[in-house]
């Protein structure tokens, strides 16, 4: 198979464009694997509270996962994807090595030392950044891949991409489901994460070829240079110089937030509902969703605005937060136990499962036309560089959402029952739910606010 991107006419990609969706599928089966027992293994095994279980995994992975590739993309551009991806993919394996690890390495982190508590703080900040610098480095190197082998065919070849991510993340839930039952928790990071991440890196050192790596100079008749550490750094300033654009960026941020719960606050909350509740098959509800409807929700939403498509969106998203306060509704006891397709499966779990797949459709309509509407947004000739920072919502969500969720389940669930007073489940969705209203409606008014500015400035041109 030929290296060359194909022409217009023929939808056949290059080797390397496989073998860069190949890795991808690795590596993101590597994170999912662990993604829905992160803060479970946080909390349970090492005994860190809620809090700062969701603080870890969401404001710092999530954080440096979404954040650095602003910088993380510059860097690749300047050594090249190869040597970038396999530097990533050796700190995402001991990253992952370390943390399943730590009560093998530390034995009396599991318990005391001597009487003396020991914290399991540093060993895991070290693991973790270790896996959000490396993740941070994946994304760009992958998708620059696959926007330099797509030729022609860029909208079918990120549908190939986004099609792989979350077979990935099907991959990665089902294999750790096997392992954690049959030799713990520990061994999700220690068998499945590792070993996935090191397929990843081989077939990097093994496989992958540079694509059309351009040097600062002439290409195709344009004049190509990358940016440096610091045009990236002036790049923040100048997007965050552009009120309007910071204002979209917040309300979208409120989005992400939803969205991160489903890696901080449900396993905590699933947790304390069943207290050895399969996460790993709850989330798996997310990416069967995408997997099985989204060319059906893209076509169903082709004909709308992209801000339509995201504000419904948010609405999906919010409402299968509140569905999580039915339980309390319906049942005196929400432990209680109910028929759900052949298995008894909590009250409280079913609805779950409805929510995760709610979230699943809102991020169909809404994820999709956010880079579209970002592109709109921004003003004629810095598209690019707009774009560039269009995971800053997504950082900014996890942080505020890995800050806020496990304070929200010590106050509202743990506190509570503690103290021999009632849980306040209701109250807890409720929160979240008030978020993705604030989102809804902030989307609204800068979609108003906008209109108003086009027609002004249609009207004085006129």
């Amino acid at each position: 198979m030929s290296d060359t991107p194909a022409p217009a006419g023929k939808a056949r990609f290059p080797r390397t464009f496989w073998t860069a969706n190949t890795i991808e599928l690795f590596e993101r089966a590597a994170y999912y694997s662990m993604a829905s027992f992160m803060v479970i293994y946080l909390k349970e095994n090492l005994g860190m509270t809620p809090a700062a279980a969701t603080f870890l995994n969401g404001a710092i992975l999530w954080g440096l996962v979404y954040f650095l590739p602003i910088l993380s993309g510059t860097i690749a551009d300047k050594y090249g994807y190869k040597k970038s991806l396999s530097v990533a993919l050796v700190l995402i394996s001991v990253g992952y090595l370390v943390m399943g690890n730590l009560q093998e390495f530390w034995p009396g982190l599991s318990g005391t030392a001597e009487g003396v508590p020991v914290n399991y703080l540093l060993p895991v900040v070290v693991a973790i950044v270790f896996i959000g610098i490396g993740g941070s480095i994946v994304k760009p190197c992958i998708a620059g891949t696959v926007q330099k082998t797509s030729g022609m065919h860029a909208t079918l070849a990120f549908g190939i991409f986004y099609m792989v991510i979350n077979i990935g993340s099907i991959t990665g839930r089902a294999v750790s489901y096997f392992v954690r039952i049959n030799f713990g928790i520990p061994a999700i990071f220690t068998y499945v994460a590792t070993v996935f991440a090191l397929v990843g890196l081989a077939v990097v050192l093994l496989v992958y070829k540079e694509p059309q790596f351009v040097s600062d100079g002439k290409k195709d008749g344009q004049v190509v240079k990358r940016r440096s550490l610091g045009e990236a750094l002036l790049g923040i300033i100048t997007v965050l110089g552009n009120i309007r654009f910071v204002f979209f960026l917040i309300v979208l941020s409120l989005f992400w937030f939803l969205y991160s719960q489903l890696y901080n606050l449900m396993p905590l909350f699933m947790r304390f509902i069943e207290p050895n509740a399969p996460m790993e098959l709850y989330t798996m509800a997310n990416p069967l969703m995408i997997v099985c409807f989204q060319l059906l929700i893209t076509k169903f939403a082709k004909k709308w605005t992209p801000i339509k498509s995201i504000m419904v969106g948010v609405a999906v998203t919010t409402v299968g937060m509140v569905v999580n306060v039915l339980p309390t509704l319906l049942w005196s006891n929400v432990t209680q136990k109910i028929s759900f397709l052949g298995l008894a499966i909590p009250a409280a779990g079913i609805f779950m499962i409805v929510s995760i797949a709610s979230m699943a459709t809102g991020e169909m309509f809404a994820s999709p036309r956010i880079y579209e509407y970002l592109g709109a947004l921004a003003p004629k000739g810095q598209e690019g560089l707009y774009l560039g920072y269009a995971n800053l919502p997504v950082a900014l969500g996890s942080i505020l959402g890995g800050l806020v969720g496990g304070e929200l389940f010590q106050k509202l669930i743990l506190d509570p029952q503690k103290a021999g007073e009632p849980v306040r489940i209701a109250a807890l969705w409720l929160i979240i739910g008030g978020v993705g209203i604030c989102s809804f409606v902030g989307l609204g008014i800068y979609n108003s606010w906008l209109k108003r500015i086009l027609k002004k400035n249609r009207t004085a041109a006129a």
